[in-house]
């Protein structure tokens, strides 16, 4: 017969080593937290003390608002990609094809506000490529956003291959101004806080990251909820390419180049999950893209070549992976 005495103390036992796990995962998921936040106050500081004051002048700090600008907005949209697990790797090349879609409609004469909308279209059909090769040919959105990237980069550099697309970008001074960006960039955030927060857009694709046949069970539409998120970070990446495009006045064979692995590093630095899930945070997304911003910024002013920028980038991805790879579950810590 069975002690009921000491069943009660091993059941008492078992309460107090789950208690001790649990406070344990709470402490660890607070360090996780953190640390996003405390190394982008790390990278503004020692680039404040490592330039002489360099990286907080007026002119610098133009260019921190130019640079994390666009990032940002494109890093809202992509934050619902990555909480179902995606990866999208064409959004530079779509960037660029965006840009110039719309360079091609002020050439031909067409008004402005036509000229934002096909390149937003542009950026928008080129997202909805991506989801629908990896939902329609069951593959992983990597291998959907590499044919898409190849292919709209083939469009960009063949359209490009006897010279710059260049308009008068004085013409339309009035987009390149900060209050604009300022408005447009806080409207998106708080935008992005609700969508992601308080609607089932947000809900349902962190649920598909989470784990995709828990969610069809619960009677989320795992497809649509993933071709939403891509729509939805195509608007993003187009919006971000129209102030991209007036702020330089041209396009070339590589406008948009490493935006993707920018916004990769990003979500890396500000502590998404790859695996997403319910544990994506809107706040990574911006600490990320500042993080990032502020690195590639602080490089520069300190007068490193770009190819050592992106060695430093490369290798610091490297480090994040090293560090959060969780190798014995087979997947990225979330």
């Amino acid at each position: 017969m069975s002690n009921p005495l000491q069943a009660t103390r091993d059941s008492e036992h078992n309460l107090l080593i789950q208690e001790r796990l649990d406070r344990k995962a709470s402490q660890k998921r607070l360090v996780e937290i953190i640390i996003p936040y405390l190394g982008l106050v790390f990278i503004f500081v020692f680039f404040t003390i490592s330039t002489n004051g360099r990286f907080l002048s007026p002119v610098n700090i133009e260019n921190l608002i130019n640079q994390s600008f666009g990032l940002t907005i494109i890093a809202v949209g992509a934050l619902f990609v990555y909480a179902h697990s995606g990866k999208d790797m064409s959004i530079g090349a779509t960037s660029g094809c965006g840009q110039l879609a719309c360079a091609s409609m002020l050439l031909a004469g067409q008004p402005v506000w036509l000229s934002i909308i096909v390149c937003i279209i542009v950026t928008m059909v080129a997202a909805s490529m991506v989801a629908g090769i990896s939902i329609k040919l069951n593959v992983p959105v990597f291998i959907g956003s590499m044919c898409v990237r190849t292919s709209f980069l083939g469009i960009l550099q063949y359209v490009t291959l006897r010279g710059e697309v260049v308009v008068d970008y004085h013409k339309y001074s009035y987009m390149n101004n900060t209050m604009i960006k300022f408005f447009v960039i806080i409207a998106f955030v708080f935008i992005g806080i609700y969508l992601y927060r308080y609607t089932t857009f947000g809900k349902y694709n962190k649920a598909v990251g989470g784990n995709p046949a828990t969610s069809t069970q619960a009677g989320v539409k795992n497809n649509k909820a993933i071709l939403s998120a891509f729509l939805f970070m195509g608007f993003c990446v187009g919006v971000s390419a129209i102030f991209s495009f007036f702020r330089m006045g041209k396009v070339t064979g590589t406008t948009g180049s490493g935006t993707e692995f920018n916004i990769m590093i990003a979500m890396a630095l500000g502590g998404v999950p790859m695996m997403g899930g319910d544990k994506t945070r809107f706040s990574s997304a911006i600490v990320g893209a500042l993080s990032i911003t502020f690195l590639g910024n602080g490089l520069q002013v300190m007068g490193l070549l770009p190819s050592v920028i992106n060695g430093v980038k490369g290798l610091l991805f490297i480090i994040i992976i090293a560090i959060s790879y969780d190798r014995s579950a087979g997947k990225l810590i979330s």
